[in-house]
């Protein structure tokens, strides 16, 4: 679906890089004491200390704010817009104000900081005329340095250590920044990685033939199902829309399955491609959209050579 629109006023997407609790709090409790003499509806989306340390400090003034555990809310990049989305069309007209801080305590592989940059970047686009206000918090002594530097290239507004610039001059465009993502090489297919070639929409020996294969890798059984969903939808697109040869591809390397579909067609998907949100299961876009919801990370690569659909399982 297009960007959500539900007011003419543009979204306020800024970053908090800071040094701890204190620096924290003297920028989020002003920032939710405003939204609070406004009546915005407020989500404070944070790991439990920060929670806590919020409460204290707010009181009573608590009771107006909507906790949320960030460990739960941020388990996937495009479960978490489709989440954000549901509350701003649920808000009942209300202005949205949201102050959010992932949990940096697991420290997560290098596709992950990636995918939560994109993410992060995406926001501008699928809320920009939302009128919502937020604040991204950013804890240098936990967050890995990478993101916070990815923090200056994915939001408009910065506080830094207490300063609010006025420009941030190291912004990207959300277009611009996705598909800098997608120049990035995969993963290269090993000599050993199982291979079945794809040529008709009956589908039924390629699940077969993923669920033994992921199972044999050591994919735990309660996530086999949703691999080979994504991975039908992934192979259907590609029986229906790519040009021959198809072949799906899979193996394992370290903790990671990865279930690659590849044809040699010519494909141009820009930055946004799967991530918004679709209207319904009918609309354009949501093969795509579910099976990246399916798993763990949805890459593709396509141009002159080919395209290439990477899923990835963490086993």
């Amino acid at each position: 679906m297009e960007a959500l629109v539900t007011a003419a006023s543009p979204l306020l997407h800024q970053a908090l890089l800071h040094g701890g609790t204190e620096e924290f709090l003297d920028a989020a409790v002003p920032f939710l004491h405003e939204g609070l003499a406004t009546d915005d509806r407020i989500l404070a989306v944070l790991p439990h200390d920060r929670q806590e340390a919020l409460r204290d400090v707010l009181g009573r003034d608590g009771a107006g704010v909507e906790f949320h555990d960030a460990t739960a809310f941020y388990r996937h990049p495009v479960r978490t817009i489709a989440a954000y989305h549901d509350v701003l069309r649920l808000a009942g007209g209300r202005r949205v104000r949201a102050l959010a801080e992932l949990d940096w305590s697991r420290r997560p592989q290098a596709w992950e900081h990636r995918e939560w940059g994109r993410y992060e970047s995406l926001v501008n686009a699928v809320f920009g005329h939302s009128d919502a206000r937020v604040i991204c918090s950013y804890d240098r002594t936990l967050a890995p340095p990478p993101i916070v530097e990815e923090a200056r290239r994915t939001h408009p507004g910065l506080f830094d250590g207490g300063r609010y610039p006025a420009y941030n001059d190291k912004y990207v465009q959300p277009e611009r920044y996705g598909a800098g993502c997608d120049r990035l090489p995969l993963p290269e297919v090993p000599a050993d990685a199982e291979r079945l070639a794809l040529a008709s929409l009956d589908l039924a020996p390629m699940r077969s033939f993923l669920t033994g294969r992921a199972l044999r890798m050591g994919l735990p059984q309660d996530r086999v199902g949703p691999l080979v969903m994504a991975a039908n939808e992934i192979a259907t697109n590609a029986v229906v829309h790519g040009t021959p040869p198809i072949e799906l591809r899979v193996w394992r390397h370290g903790r990671v399955l990865h279930c690659e579909v590849a044809d040699v067609g010519l494909w141009h998907p820009d930055g946004l491609t799967g991530f918004l949100p679709p209207e319904s299961a009918v609309s354009e876009g949501f093969g795509l959209w579910s099976a990246r919801i399916l798993v763990d990370l949805l890459e593709i690569r396509a141009g002159h050579h080919g395209t290439r659909v990477q899923l990835r399982m963490v086993c």
